[in-house]
Order: C-alpha cells, then sequence, then structure tokens
C-alpha cells in the first residue's frame, strides 16, 4: 500500500531526541520519559491534519489510538483542552434535547467511514456537559442511505430509544422538500430534514473515476434521492449546488467536516479495497477547505484523477461561497503522532527544587507526574495530573534522595 504525508504552512512535529538524564548533587535522578496506556471557520479557515504511525496495526484500525487522534484534533482545532467544551465550541446554541446526525460514507463496505473512527467522535460529544449530564446518546444518529450498506460497513443498526441511533434513509424515507441542485431536483433524506438540529460531515479518503475525489462535500450525494442526476461534468456544478442548498434551504445546522484517512485510495476509486495508509483524520468547519486538504493529499500519493476535481474549487467561487479552496490561505495544521511518547525531557536545579521540562507541541491533552525510588516504577508517587510542560518538584534536594520521574501523557 501507498503510504504519504502532506508538509504545509505549520507543521507540528514529534522532536526525536533521546529521553533527557540528569545526575545531581543529591543524588543521580534518572528521568525517564514514555506514555502512558495508549472564530470564523470560512473566514480564516483552520484545518487539522493529526496522523499517528501507530493508527494500524496490519487491516486493523486501533480504538485507543483513534481516540488519541480525534482528540487531539478538537482541541488544537478549538485551542480548548476540555473534549466536552471543545465540542461544545463549535455546536453553538446545543442544548441536552438536540440531536446530531453523523452522516457517514459506506457506499463501499472495503473502505467505508470506519466505525472506530466514529466511535472517536462519538466519544468526545458523550463529555459534553449540560448541568452535570453528558450529552445523551440517543441523541446521536450515526446515517448513510441504507441500514445494509451501514451495516456491512461494520456498525450496528439502532432504532430504539437507547445508545446510538443508527440507520439509513431506506427506513424513514426522503422528504417532500425540493432542492435546486443547478437544475436538477433533489429530495433530500428524512433523516436530515425532520430528525437532525446539528450535522457532522464524516466521509472517508478516496479518489472517484467521475469527481476526481470523493471527501466532505461529495459525500452528501449519499444524503438525496437521485446521486445518479448529479454525475455529469464531473460532477460540477451539481455537488457545490447540492452543498449550499443543504446549508441555504434546510433547517439543520453544520457543525464539522471530517475525513477518516486511516487508510484510502488513491487509484481505482471509489469502489475496490484500500491501496494507501495515511494514518490520519483531517477536521475543520470549511467544507471546501477540508476537501482542498484531502485533494493534495491524493495528489501527492500519486492520484491520477485530481484534475477532475474541479468542483472543490466551484464550491469556493461565486455563486456558491462555500469555503476556500486556496491552500496559500488555509491554516493547516499538522500533528504528527500524537501517542508516542514524551520527548525532550529537561531536568534542572532550582535552589531545593526539581524543574521537569518537556515539549509536547503535537498534544495538548493532561500530563501525568510519576516519582519513584525504584527505576521499575513497581510503587511510585502520582505528583500531578495537568496541563502544560513544566513541573517543579518542591523541596526535594535536600532529601539527599535518589529518584525517578516519568512524565506521561494520559490520554
Amino acid at each position: 500500500m501507498k503510504q504519504n504525508k502532506i508538509n504545509r504552512r505549520v507543521f507540528i512535529k514529534m522532536a526525536s531526541g533521546a529521553v533527557a538524564t540528569l545526575g545531581l548533587s543529591t543524588g543521580t535522578l534518572s528521568m525517564l520519559s514514555r506514555k502512558s496506556s495508549a472564530s470564523d471557520s470560512l473566514d480564516d479557515p483552520r484545518v487539522i491534519v493529526v496522523s499517528d504511525q501507530n493508527a494500524h496495526s496490519g487491516s486493523q484500525i486501533s480504538a485507543e489510538i483513534a481516540q488519541v487522534m480525534m482528540d487531539e484534533a478538537i482541541r488544537q482545532y478549538t485551542g480548548i483542552t476540555d473534549i466536552g467544551a471543545a465540542y461544545q465550541s463549535v455546536l453553538p446554541d446545543i442544548t441536552a434535547n438536540s440531536v446530531i446526525g453523523i452522516k457517514v460514507n459506506c457506499i463501499n463496505s472495503l473502505c467505508p467511514t470506519h466505525p472506530v473512527v466514529v466511535n472517536a467522535l462519538i466519544n468526545g460529544l458523550l463529555q459534553m456537559n449540560f448541568v452535570g449530564n453528558p450529552f445523551p446518546a440517543n441523541n446521536i444518529i450515526i446515517w448513510d442511505r441504507s441500514s445494509w450498506s451501514l451495516q456491512y460497513s461494520g456498525y450496528t443498526i439502532n432504532s430504539g430509544t437507547t445508545g446510538v441511533r443508527c440507520f439509513g434513509t431506506n427506513t424513514v424515507g426522503y422528504s417532500s422538500t425540493t432542492l435546486n441542485c443547478a437544475g436538477s431536483s433533489q429530495h433530500p433524506s428524512n433523516i436530515l430534514t425532520n430528525y437532525c438540529d446539528f450535522l457532522i460531515d464524516f466521509a472517508v479518503m478516496k479518489n472517484h473515476d467521475t469527481a476526481g475525489v470523493t471527501f466532505t462535500m461529495k459525500n452528501h450525494l449519499g444524503s438525496i434521492h437521485n446521486p445518479s442526476g448529479l454525475h455529469g461534468g464531473y460532477c460540477d456544478p451539481y455537488v457545490p449546488a447540492l452543498n449550499q442548498q443543504i446549508r441555504d434551504v434546510l433547517d439543520v445546522q453544520e457543525s464539522l467536516h471530517i475525513v477518516d484517512a486511516i487508510f484510502g485510495i488513491y487509484y481505482g476509486g471509489p469502489s475496490g479495497s484500500p491501496n494507501m495508509i495515511y494514518d490520519g483524520i483531517i477536521l475543520g468547519e470549511d467544507r471546501v477547505a477540508v476537501d482542498a486538504v484531502g485533494r493534495q493529499i491524493l495528489d501527492d500519493c500519486g492520484c491520477s484523477t485530481i484534475y477532475r476535481a474541479t468542483h472543490i474549487d466551484t464550491a469556493a467561487a461565486v455563486p456558491y461561497n462555500l469555503g476556500t479552496a486556496n491552500l496559500n490561505n488555509i491554516e493547516i495544521i499538522n500533528i504528527m503522532n500524537p501517542s508516542i511518547a514524551v520527548q525532550n525531557l529537561e531536568v534542572t536545579r532550582s535552589h531545593s527544587d526539581i524543574v521537569l521540562r518537556w515539549s509536547t507541541p503535537e498534544y495538548t491533552g493532561q500530563i501525568k507526574v510519576l516519582r519513584s525510588t525504584v527505576p521499575d516504577f513497581t510503587t511510585f508517587d502520582e505528583l500531578a495530573i495537568m496541563n502544560g510542560n513544566t513541573y517543579t518538584d518542591s523541596g526535594v534536594l535536600p532529601s539527599n534522595h535518589k529518584y525517578f520521574y516519568r512524565v506521561l501523557k494520559t490520554w
């Protein structure tokens, strides 16, 4: 399988330095650093591209690492360290009674929006706090065109009153509302019109023999009754027109646009098995910017159908004005390997204190600081669970003990 990475305006990278060790007069302190268990979005768009070398093993995606990646993506996107609060910030006016729809792409069960990655998103949404209560799981709906395609892709169908719901439009039908998609009359899913207050568009990384690529905007061809009517001219201007109609006509508030890019297809798509590994997730609120970044990743991988993906540029232009397609005008934040151990640990002495410093630009979650008198940490003291990159162990030097420290990501 092909493997590649994007390198754009903002690049956040793990330093490769070894764990720091420093001897002090009170005894040798061995510093051991390792991981624990594993605006205005359109005027100044930001897109997060988080990738992790541990995201997959063989054909399996690690649920633990997918969670680390999704959590880090929303923290870096919003600048808010509390996961629930971060999601609430991109779902303005949401209440405990609101319903969030997650539109996935399951037309190709060999390379769908993977359930394990969607679950990482849901775990974050469930951390939203409403007067001390979490967001209700039953107020989240995973959906696509048909229930059988969801099942074949690994999702569990649920239309009940407990747990996250998951079902296809085939079970509830299409709305009588008509969308004018560049002259093609389309009826949207009743899930989109009658069930959801908020919408998260969760696509998967694939090239497309007609549209060039299929990301978040083209994902909505699974939201209407007659997608075959929108495939002329490389799907341009039909895909932009459809997204404009969803934005302007329907009473649903669109929020995040996400691409599952753990595995993907860079040639022969949209059908067939994955033939590239990116180990990534792309996230933003500007659908055009997200798709433009995805297009560049496929281009870097050698995709030969990129020239057909003109719908992305059309979507950015008048009369659609759906976002930004020019990569030079997008703040692209690349985050590499948020799951791996803390690196570049530095230790200094300040009077009677030991000061620990480390750099984790790839991780903004909480850090746990441990201290032990034995190197294997069979016993230890938990000194702190904290945010930040500095910890002071106050008054420890006069004790004349030999101490070992670990700085861990808590995930």
